[in-house]
């Protein structure tokens, strides 16, 4: 009849709970599932349009941590006196209580490398302070008058227990320096060094060398520095003095007139010798070195002051086993 209300119709597939509505909450709950699931995006600066949040660069650490800092405004780097080239070279500066070479001239490897980390921590060369200490003391535990000392440490665990490390400024081997009279003179293997009396400084890695990968039958020579060491090399009461491939070069053009480099040793265990910069134990500013160094590997800084320092110091036979 006109006017009356209409009935409504009610389908199946409308009725509450009925396969419509299930089908749809099956699905919402499938999206739901999936959206979980998705990767999720790197945090942004500026909301999801912006780009992705900047790496701290060395000197914002430096800066973060300028507390930290034996010397307020100044980096501090301890190392050894005298200081030896390839490492250091330039000679003396007058009023310098460094002998040999002045290590704030800048020339040498690790004057070289410390003032390119120095710049990317956003210190001027002059606000660069350099003190002498002595080697075992460099990695000894407790206060260190320095923020970090880079004197050709190589890093060791156990070493690392004592102080922190940063990461290598150097890759290093091994090499064996004798005169050209020595018995050891022609060696090619390991084994032909048993029966050598072999010296080096305590406390290094060139020890340990002597000690676990030749293994002489006679008990080597222990030297306080590397200066006892070439002084019984040229008077023979020594076969061979071990030291690290750039120094070995060194020793031979300058240090001992008629010396040799025997060879070099091989990496042992799969293991790459390195050097790096030693801290006090806990000490922050060893992210900011870190990020200085990888700055300077990324702009190849590195690589050319390692061309330009010890280009032709690297390269020396291999020791067989």
């Amino acid at each position: 009849m006109l006017g009356s209300p209409a009935t409504p119709r009610t389908g199946a597939g409308d009725a509450k709970g009925g396969p419509m509505r299930k089908l749809l909450v099956s699905f919402v709950g499938l999206a739901a599932a999936l959206a979980a699931c998705a990767p999720q995006e790197e945090p942004t600066v500026g909301g999801p349009t912006g780009t992705a949040a900047p790496r701290e660069t060395a000197a914002e650490c430096a800066e973060r941590n300028r507390d930290a800092f034996e010397r307020p405004g100044a980096l501090t780097i301890g190392t050894g006196n005298p200081a030896f080239p390839p490492w250091f070279e330039g000679g003396t500066t007058p009023g310098s209580e460094f002998e040999l070479n002045d290590p704030a001239n800048g020339e040498g490897y690790e004057s070289a490398v410390a003032y390119a980390v120095a710049e990317e921590m956003g210190f001027a060369h002059p606000q660069v302070v350099w003190v002498p200490v002595g080697f075992n003391k460099s990695f000894a535990p407790g206060p260190k008058p320095f923020d970090f000392a880079m004197q050709q440490i190589s890093y060791t665990p156990e070493r690392a227990e004592a102080v922190d490390f940063s990461e290598s400024y150097y890759d290093v081997n091994q090499a064996v320096v004798a005169t050209e009279d020595s018995p050891i003179a022609g060696a090619t293997t390991i084994a032909e060094l048993k029966d050598a009396v072999l010296g080096a400084p305590i406390g290094t890695t060139s020890l340990r060398v002597i000690e676990e990968v030749v293994q002489p039958n006679v008990e080597p020579a222990v030297y306080d520095d590397l200066a006892g060491a070439i002084q019984d090399l040229k008077a023979g009461a020594i076969d061979g003095v071990v030291v690290d491939l750039p120094t070995a070069f060194y020793v031979t053009a300058v240090q001992v007139k008629n010396g040799v480099i025997v060879g070099q040793f091989p990496r042992t265990g799969g293991e790459q010798e390195y050097f790096a910069m030693a801290f006090e134990k806990g000490s922050p500013l060893v992210e900011c070195v870190n990020l200085a160094l990888r700055a300077l590997k990324e702009d190849g800084t590195l690589a050319a002051i390692e061309q330009e320092w010890l280009a032709d110091k690297a390269d020396a036979p291999v020791l067989q086993p």
